[in-house]
């Protein structure tokens, strides 16, 4: 299994020096992520393209499944992490947003091709900066449900040279790279708050990742593995935009999401 093998880095959430080092993380002084109400199931949700996930029952893995499902999941290497890492984010490529307070779009669009490369699509490296008109070019936070809103509605760029770290904020760049039309989101599964363990082990054990954020970090990222150590510790695998050279991993009391979506499928294009 690939969690006895790769060097990741491991964070606890509940150790000080864990968590004063991951809020140093975060390269601007505002919130990046901006943390919504509960919108399960309501019309709000509908609205946004929103299926929740507890719609599709026999998805939902029960909590006396978990150790069963997961180790099945990393041993049939249906993990998104594994998907990712055959694609658009080999261990060692360097995913960073690069002091702008983009955390929302890099996490979004990770996502999105991951979503691609568990679809067998062509991999096509696509460009987080362009989903910038949603804050107007501005350098300042947002909400996942607009990233989602966006990514479904107009889709997201190709990189320009497959360079995915492009920090152009310009709406003139992007209309001329244009194509995005071709790189939407489709179907996503929204998670509750109070079963969120639960609506995230069984998406990933689904074969998907997530859009996720944590309001405490104020920060947006992928999740793409979940791993239940002997000893009972949690660990919840991460694709961040820090210029990491592979996932970082968060264990502790605050590394269960305060929301979550699951993308689910891309839109075929003929």
């Amino acid at each position: 299994m690939v969690a006895d093998t790769q060097p990741y880095k491991v964070w606890d959430t509940d150790d000080a020096s864990d968590y004063a080092e991951l809020m140093r993380m975060i390269p601007s002084d505002f919130v990046q992520a901006l943390p919504r109400r509960e919108l399960y199931g309501s019309p709000q949700a509908d609205e946004l393209g929103l299926t929740p996930v507890e719609a599709v029952p026999d998805v939902l893995i029960l909590p006396d499944q978990y150790d069963e499902k997961i180790k099945e999941a990393h041993d049939q290497q249906n993990m998104p992490v594994y998907h990712m890492r055959a694609t658009w984010r080999p261990p060692g490529y360097k995913y960073n947003q690069n002091g702008i307070g983009y955390c929302w779009t890099w996490g979004g669009t990770g996502c999105l091709m991951t979503t691609r490369a568990c679809e067998d699509k062509d991999t096509v490296f696509l460009a987080p900066v362009s989903m910038g008109y949603l804050v107007g070019w501005a350098d300042r936070g947002n909400y996942l449900g607009s990233f989602i809103q966006g990514a479904r509605e107009q889709g997201i760029c190709p990189a320009v040279d497959g360079n995915m770290n492009d920090l152009r904020r310009s709406a003139s760049v992007w209309n001329a790279v244009g194509r995005r039309d071709e790189f939407k989101l489709d179907l996503v599964w929204d998670t509750r708050s109070s079963a969120m363990k639960q609506h995230c082990v069984s998406i990933l054990c689904y074969g998907r990742s997530l859009y996720i954020a944590y309001n405490w970090w104020g920060h947006a990222v992928e999740l793409v593995g979940i791993l239940i150590r002997p000893d009972g510790t949690w660990e919840w695998w991460i694709s961040n935009s820090h210029n990491e050279p592979d996932i970082i991993v968060l264990t502790g009391s605050r590394s269960i999401p305060s929301e979550a979506y699951g993308f689910i499928s891309t839109v075929m294009v003929a």
